[in-house]
């Protein structure tokens, strides 16, 4: 744990293991109640003297330190999250990027509030003035998927907006957390503008820190069950007004339609379905393909797929690793074996060693089938056949989830057509659904989250509140 801006322990602890090897990696304090509102008490008390242009100035510091040391960091997320080491790379890179644009972002917002707007009186009225300032806390449960980098879309722009953040990171994956908060203290950050308190499985941390009085907002990533969960406690100890922001779960659907680019079709498809070990959010769940190019699709699909070579996380010439855990598989394996036993056609893997699962294909998978009605996280890419774009379109709707979608198709027309139709937080036109960029709004609706955005510059300026001010 970091708190009041030094590595603390406690008397309990709780170990981290490698999926791949299971070999221990680490040994994780687990926070007791009295360090929980130590954390949040000094992190609520303090009033940041950075200046924007200060804040900015570490955001840069941190994005050169993190490439400066890439190798080392993204081993540590490997060692801890099984993903390889061609994905974790790719991780320092996007961390650093959302530092530099917070960095940016920590400029403009200096600029807004040393010129909080004033507008005149007129005919006799008073004249009013508009504040802009930061919350107080705000407080940051993130998941263990890309670890350090959900860590860096909740702590670095409540370090642009100047909001202190406390943070209690995935129990699965709190390394890489924690090498952050060390990198950013190193980077110039001001005593308790961040805290990290970690905890074990029981979450009576996470509990204690959501319902604290002093926390102004509640910053989410996670599942739709954790998500409500969190709704439901906050509620329960008279919190129901704070503010939320939850971005949960996804199921979404990558339409190929009669005449899309089917090469590059199959590649988004891999893309979207394999990369980090199809634990994103917005991975592809569902593929649905009209049936006049299903068998062209399908059989290149499948080439693709069988050149992935997937094992040691640490061999750079591997192109996945390990789902987070053993257990993990585990449910992988018997909702593909359930598919099958609905009718779906095993093309490709559900094979299993401890957290170790192969790249998985299925064909003519029943839409009504938990696989994919249900967020289904890891690397496996199930086929829906339909007759034409609109079963297509009412077959990705019926899914719970709102997070993100895709369509393959030649004509803009359908495209903003299948938009339209799914409204999804993020949608994309021959790409794969997983694509953002760090500054976009991210976020999704009903059971993908409360409709609140993320993406660096959203969730810094809605880390910060309005007041105005009259003068009579």
């Amino acid at each position: 744990m970091i708190i009041d801006g030094k590595y603390v322990t406690s008397q309990r602890v709780f170990d981290v293991y490698n999926p791949f090897s299971k070999e221990k990696v680490g040994t994780i304090p687990v926070a007791s109640a009295d360090q929980v509102q130590k954390a949040l008490r000094l992190s609520y008390e303090t009033k940041p003297k950075l200046t924007g242009s200060d804040r900015a100035k570490v955001l840069r510091n941190v994005s050169n330190l993190l490439l400066k040391n890439k190798r080392n960091l993204a081993e540590l997320i490997t060692s801890e999250a099984g993903l390889c080491i061609k994905d974790t790379m790719h991780e320092i890179d996007r961390v650093s990027n959302v530092a530099l644009c917070a960095s940016t972002i920590a400029e403009f917002i200096e600029k807004d509030t040393t010129n909080d707007y004033v507008i005149e009186s007129q005919e006799g009225r008073p004249t009013l003035k508009v504040i802009t300032e930061p919350m107080d806390l705000v407080v940051g449960i993130t998941p263990f998927n890309h670890p350090m980098n959900q860590v860096a879309h909740k702590v670095f722009p409540a370090i642009a907006a100047g909001t202190c953040l406390v943070l209690r990171p995935s129990s699965k994956t709190p390394l890489s957390a924690i090498k952050l908060g060390q990198l950013l203290i190193e980077a110039g950050l001001g005593k308790n503008m961040l805290n990290i308190v970690t905890d074990d499985l029981g979450k009576a941390a996470a509990r204690q820190m959501i319902t604290s009085p002093l926390v102004d907002m509640v910053t989410f990533t996670g599942g739709l069950e954790a998500g409500l969960d969190i709704a439901r406690k906050m509620a329960d100890s008279g919190n129901i007004l704070k503010k939320y922001v939850s971005e949960l779960g996804g199921c979404s659907a990558l339409i190929v339609n009669d005449d899309a680019d089917i090469e590059r079709s199959a590649r988004e498809t891999l893309k979207g379905c394999f990369k980090n070990s199809g634990q994103r959010c917005t991975a592809i769940r569902m593929i649905i393909v009209i049936k006049s190019v299903a068998e062209i699709f399908v059989k290149r699909l499948v080439g693709e797929v069988e050149k992935l070579k997937y094992g040691d996380p640490y061999d750079e010439t591997v192109d996945m690793g390990t789902v987070i855990s053993e257990e993990a598989a585990i449910v992988l394996e018997e909702r593909v074996s359930n598919a099958i036993k609905d009718g779906a056609d095993l093309l490709l893997g559900n094979k299993r060693d401890g957290a170790l699962y192969s790249p998985t294909v299925l064909d003519n998978v029943n839409i009504d089938s938990e696989l994919v009605s249900n967020e289904t996280f890891g690397p496996i890419a199930p086929i829906i056949r339909v007759e034409n774009l609109d079963e297509a379109i009412s077959f990705a709707k019926k899914t719970g989830y709102r997070l993100a979608g895709a369509v393959m198709t030649k004509k803009r027309e359908i495209a903003e057509k299948v938009s339209n139709e799914l409204i999804v937080g993020q949608f994309s036109w021959n790409g794969f659904p997983s694509y953002r960029t760090e500054a976009a709004p991210f976020g999704g609706f009903k059971n993908s989250g409360n409709g609140e955005k993320e993406g660096a510059i959203l969730a810094a300026y809605g880390m910060r509140r309005i007041r105005t001010f009259y003068e009579h």
